[in-house]
């Protein structure tokens, strides 16, 4: 059985993915298409638009099996956030990895990856050179990268990530085969509707409350979407996430170390800018700096409330834990050496480090549950059928 992965948010699931999983399937004629995706909470350190069960349904349309990527690993900067799905990935003996790109071509995707990868030791002593100077590792990273690539364009969010993507393949030996795919004419940075039938997810979230946004989601992603909205009667509010945060650092004064993302003296400088701001908007803006940047603060923040401390890093995670799948994804349930994780009951094949990662996917649950008014335990409540394969 012929394997293509698909590492993703779908935050919201959008034209755009849509074509990219059909491309991916079309190019490498695969039998099982698999999209491991961020569950409440999104690598930029944000709360998903809407839950992800209904994230990970509207995908079916395209996919055969979405898994969840364990919470702790959707909340970590991009290298470390590709190198923890490649090595799940690699563990269901993937045969590709499709992924968008955008300002570049496929083939001169990997000309400059390899490039990149062949002065590592030069990079890595500027990084050091320029982190002693006060400057962010992202920051770092990029001023001592620029030099070997032809186009400064190349750097944009999700070409760092589909470079973090090749790089972890490398680093593991894996058989992976990386499948870049270009991306139709939105930028991930848009933040605005620019091109007909195509959008960002930043512009479709900025645009919520637009009937436009019909136009660059499939029909079934838009239902979910309102379906969400009509059942909690609004989309999850930043400000009381940041009401959390604030007490745990002022009140309960919960020690941040070995915590996911916290780097000595972050907290005390954290403390400082809570008790001197009131709402979540104008503490990023006065709290991000060069070196401390705003998608770094905002991870920290929600490990921060999840207690997600750095010793997950080291657990070797044995299972997957299903949000969607259809009748193909069965062969791979009999076939994979991890243990399927579906409902309750489970739990009780995993050992006790696989159960702590277990613990933690439920609590970010129950934080988002808390955000939008929902039931606590969703997860062990939600009733999860096979659906009908839509290839």
């Amino acid at each position: 059985m012929k394997k293509l992965a698909i590492i993703s948010e779908y935050n919201p699931f959008h034209n755009g993915h849509n074509y990219i999983q059909k491309k991916a399937r079309e190019i490498t004629n695969a039998d099982l298409l698999i999209s491991i995706m961020s569950g409440d909470f999104v690598q930029r350190g944000e709360i998903s638009l809407i839950d992800k069960y209904k994230r990970a349904n509207s995908a079916m349309i395209s996919a055969d099996l979405v898994i969840e990527m364990p919470s702790f690993i959707s909340l970590q900067a991009a290298n470390l956030f590709a190198q923890k799905n490649i090595e799940i990935l690699n563990k269901l003996k993937i045969d590709y990895l499709a992924f968008g790109i955008e300002n570049i071509k496929e083939k001169d995707f990997f000309i400059t990856c390899e490039k990149l990868f062949d002065n590592k030791d030069k990079i890595n002593k500027d990084i050091k050179t320029y982190l002693k100077q006060g400057m962010s590792y992202a920051k770092s990273s990029y001023l001592s990268s620029n030099k070997y690539v032809d186009d400064e364009q190349f750097f944009s969010a999700n070409n760092i990530l589909a470079l973090e993507y090749f790089r972890a393949i490398k680093n593991l030996n894996s058989n992976i085969k990386a499948l870049p795919i270009k991306r139709q004419k939105s930028m991930n940075k848009d933040e605005n509707f620019n091109f007909n039938h195509f959008a960002s997810s930043s512009s479709i979230r900025n645009n919520i409350n637009d009937i436009k946004i019909k136009e660059y989601l499939p029909e079934i992603s838009y239902k979910y979407i309102n379906e969400f909205k009509n059942q909690y009667s609004f989309f999850p509010n930043n400000n009381y996430l940041y009401n959390l945060f604030s007490y745990k650092i002022l009140i309960e004064k919960r020690n941040m170390k070995n915590i996911l993302c916290f780097e000595e003296g972050m907290d005390n400088y954290l403390i400082k800018m809570a008790r001197e701001n009131k709402s979540y908007e104008d503490f990023l803006k006065n709290s991000s700096s060069q070196r401390f940047t705003s998608s770094r603060i905002k991870r920290l923040m929600i490990n921060y409330l999840l207690d997600n401390k750095t010793f997950l890093n080291e657990i070797d995670i044995n299972f997957i834990k299903v949000l969607a799948f259809n009748e193909k994804a069965l062969t791979l349930f009999k076939e994979t050496d991890l243990d399927v994780v579906i409902q309750k009951k489970d739990l009780e094949k995993l050992d006790k480090e696989n159960k702590i990662i277990c613990e933690q996917i439920n609590k970010a649950s129950n934080l988002y549950s808390l955000l939008i008014g929902r039931d606590f335990d969703y997860d062990y409540k939600q009733k999860i059928s096979i659906k009908k394969s839509s290839i």
